[in-house]
């Protein structure tokens, strides 16, 4: 991606450590990238000595360069953004574009195909240019980091005596009122993050869920790990049920939760090798449940349960 690889001694550099990942933002300094990434600050490291497998993101504050008869649209449809959002493909680069609320002008990424780098056009002030900027920046590290053994999911986890719970499910589904329960009703429990924590598979096969600076409406940006102990797929209910499940059942519970580019064949297949370690080594289960405590006891007993087959599987190795 040649457009990247302009002068950056012309640029400020801003090294954050996502998850033991380095991603490095180079901006104009008068910018003021802290003004616009708050949520990063917990995240942020001095220059580092070794920084080969680094993602690099440039931001410009000028008009991007290619013409829109270049581009072929892969999708228009954003949970987050609606009819303002646009992810397109040209030959070398893709292109994730979303515009500014009550606006024509847009914030615009073009990224090399593996997301090691990008370039982001950054139209500013804008009221929810911060959101925008911080939301871009996942994608890319989201998509980076998967030749890694590291996924982004959409989640709310807790934590407990350095044991982490990630609770899945559809928007709107009570992942986040499910976790303030545990807060309220099982002690010593703390929150790791809201909305989009990440999970890292180790050389020996341990798996860790990592706080992020992405933690939706909840200000919550730990910078910290703890061991990944259970996988809880949320279904609303008239009863608080729990179905322990594996293989392609655990499989497909936790897929629609698994940030990745779906029209990339590369990217995909990396995140699937991910999630299939996951379902492996960690428990993973149905919780059909009501916001109530009652539910919040229901699943801290069975995913404290002692289980054999968990327990040897933790120790295997993944070369």
């Amino acid at each position: 991606m040649k457009e990247v690889e302009q002068d950056k001694r012309k640029l400020d550099v801003s090294y954050y450590k996502i998850a033991d990942h380095l991603i490095g933002v180079y901006a104009p300094v008068s910018l003021e990238l802290e003004r616009y990434l708050p949520s990063f600050m917990n995240f942020m490291v001095d220059v580092p000595s070794n920084a080969e497998d680094r993602i690099e993101v440039e931001i410009r504050t000028t008009a991007p360069e290619q013409k829109q008869g270049d581009r072929q649209l892969l999708s228009d449809i954003s949970q987050q953004w609606g009819d303002r959002f646009r992810f397109e493909e040209s030959n070398q680069t893709y292109i994730t574009s979303v515009r500014y609320e009550g606006r024509d002008s847009t914030c615009e990424m073009h990224s090399a195909k593996d997301f090691r780098k990008s370039i982001i056009y950054f139209e500013e002030p804008r009221l929810e240019a911060g959101s925008v900027l911080s939301w871009l920046l996942m994608v890319v590290y989201a998509q980076a980091v998967l030749p890694y053994k590291m996924m982004v999911i959409h989640a709310s986890v807790v934590y407990r005596q350095q044991e982490g719970f990630a609770f899945l499910g559809k928007s709107g589904t009570g992942k986040s009122t499910h976790s303030r329960l545990w807060l309220q009703s099982i002690e010593g429990t703390q929150l790791l993050n809201d909305d989009n924590p990440i999970v890292r598979i180790d050389e020996d096969g341990k798996i860790w869920i990592y706080g992020s600076p992405w933690s939706g409406k909840t200000a919550c940006y730990r910078n910290l790990r703890v061991e990944l102990k259970g996988l809880v797929r949320l279904r609303q209910a008239k009863h608080n049920v729990w179905t322990d499940i594996d293989g392609k059942s655990a499989l497909l519970a936790i897929l629609p939760s698994c940030s990745s580019i779906r029209w990339d064949r590369n990217l995909y297949s990396k995140m699937v090798d991910v999630a299939e370690r996951l379902i492996g080594n960690v428990r993973v289960a149905y919780l059909d449940c009501l916001p109530n405590r009652e539910a919040a006891y229901l699943c801290n007993k069975k995913l404290n349960e002692t289980n054999t087959l968990y327990t040897e599987a933790k120790t295997q190795h993944y070369e």
